[in-house]
């Protein structure tokens, strides 16, 4: 199995310096720009068999950017939602920090702090698709999300622990290539933006 996982185009969120998680803001004229590059790229590089979108606007319309080009449908999965950041969504950052503090010694990982989805809880959101998709029979698989979900697939891709202290960047439409391959799993490349 092979595995393109890709973030979503810049959002206006971006430009706003919002908190995003499941507030559901658009792709900003560049993300659409990104998206489409994106799209050509892929379609020149690999041959899709199947594409899996978090269904917030920023990833899906990522995703449908791709559809398009490499003519097969996407599928939407609930699963791959960014991360649940409850009364943060939508805010702006500077104000979220007066009127949503952590606690001194920080958030625990149980912690659903403001109506937020615990990290335990995303973690095992994540692994449970994670160990549906190992059952897949596509073997090049588009999956489209966010930078929080994707950080969750690298855990469970790698087995890392839930008390990680381990973060990888995606930017705009970063390209991470997966590999399963004989019980091994292998990263070819992470964070591509050469699309663009």
């Amino acid at each position: 199995m092979e595995l393109l996982v890709i973030r979503h185009g810049q959002s206006v969120a971006d430009l706003e310096n919002k908190h995003e998680g499941r507030a559901d803001f658009p792709l900003t004229d560049l993300g659409k720009n990104q998206a489409a590059k994106l799209a050509t790229w892929v379609s020149a590089h690999y041959e899709i068999d199947h594409i899996i979108s978090s269904p917030l606007k920023r990833a899906l319309t990522t995703a449908e950017s791709i559809a398009e080009s490499v003519g097969i449908p996407v599928e939407q999965d609930s699963a791959l939602m960014e991360w649940n950041n409850g009364q943060l969504a939508g805010e702006l950052k500077s104000e979220a920090k007066e009127k949503y503090p952590l606690p001194k010694e920080g958030r625990k990982r149980h912690d659903e702090l403001y109506d937020c989805e615990s990290m335990i809880n995303f973690r095992a959101r994540v692994e449970t698709f994670w160990s549906k998709l190992m059952e897949a029979e596509a073997e090049r698989i588009v999956i489209v999300a966010h930078g929080g979900t994707i950080n969750m697939l690298y855990q469970s891709f790698l087995n890392l622990p839930m008390d990680t202290n381990v973060a990888l960047h995606t930017g705009d439409t970063g390209v991470h290539l997966w590999q399963v391959k004989d019980g091994k799993r292998i990263i070819k490349y992470s964070n591509s933006q050469v699309h663009l």
